[in-house]
């Protein structure tokens, strides 16, 4: 199954390239434009930390990494799976009936069923921040790209939990739009702003933590104690994402369409 998967996987992905380059100038556009808008914020970042120095022990190579982080787990998400985000639609129309016929797995052929070309800028973003923080190492890489995949679990466990409230009521597209939206900006920031109650909401209720906090105190200083943490927690909430998912599918109702992908 999971051979069968991964060739799924290259065939959508080669659809969704073939298709967003049936017009390269907007494709690239696309992508530039993306990289305007990071850019901009980052600077914005730089000229805070020019001025200030640090804020609560954090300078801007520390900012670096949890760009560089956030940015590619954002971006495997936004890129390969981001038909998670259209669930509730699938759920609420009855799209999600061509799915579950199929001899594939229902939840990767819905969370593969939508891709955004533009977020090819945030690899690009990333991996530009990851080697100008100043904690660039062969070892270090490696991490990089581990705690980035990670991080991108979690941020699809997240936008999953918020897709499966769709089972339950309608009407939920928005609100999961608006919570997921608070997740992503929490995890831009940074993390030694949160303390007290807020950084305990910053690690449980809006895990952001685990996307900026846990990621750049490790690769600054390696602990196994810390790597554990952020890595069973971040597989727990991942795990927790699928439990709700296929929990809330027993309640599914067919809609009125019908189709076979």
């Amino acid at each position: 199954m999971a051979a069968e998967n991964w060739e799924l996987f290259r065939f959508i992905q080669k659809s969704n390239l073939k298709t967003a380059f049936l017009s390269k100038g907007d494709a690239f556009v696309n992508i530039l434009m993306m990289l305007i808008n990071n850019f901009s914020f980052i600077f914005m970042w730089w000229v805070i930390f020019n001025d200030k120095g640090t804020i609560n022990g954090w300078n801007f190579d520390d900012m670096a990494l949890m760009f560089a982080v956030s940015g590619l787990s954002f971006a495997l998400y936004a890129i390969f799976f981001r038909g998670v985000a259209e669930l509730p639609q699938y759920i609420e129309n009855g799209t999600l009936d061509s799915y579950i016929v199929s001899p594939r797995n229902l939840l990767f052929m819905a969370s593969t069923s939508f891709s955004t070309f533009a977020n090819w800028g945030d690899v690009i973003t990333a991996l530009t921040m990851y080697f100008l923080s100043g904690y660039v190492s062969a070892g270090g890489f490696i991490l990089f790209l581990y705690l980035s995949f990670m991080a991108f679990l979690l941020t699809y466990a997240m936008r999953l939990i918020l897709s499966t409230f769709a089972f339950y009521t309608s009407g939920t597209e928005s609100l999961g739009n608006n919570i997921m939206m608070t997740f992503l900006i929490f995890s831009n920031q940074p993390a030694t702003i949160f303390t007290g109650i807020y950084k305990v909401i910053f690690l449980t209720v809006i895990p952001a933590g685990f996307v900026s906090l846990f990621p750049v105190t490790l690769l600054k200083s390696f602990t196994w104690t810390e790597f554990a943490v952020f890595t069973l927690g971040t597989g727990g909430i991942f795990l927790l994402s699928l439990f709700f998912f296929y929990r809330g599918l027993r309640r599914y109702a067919s809609g009125n369409r019908f189709g076979i992908r």
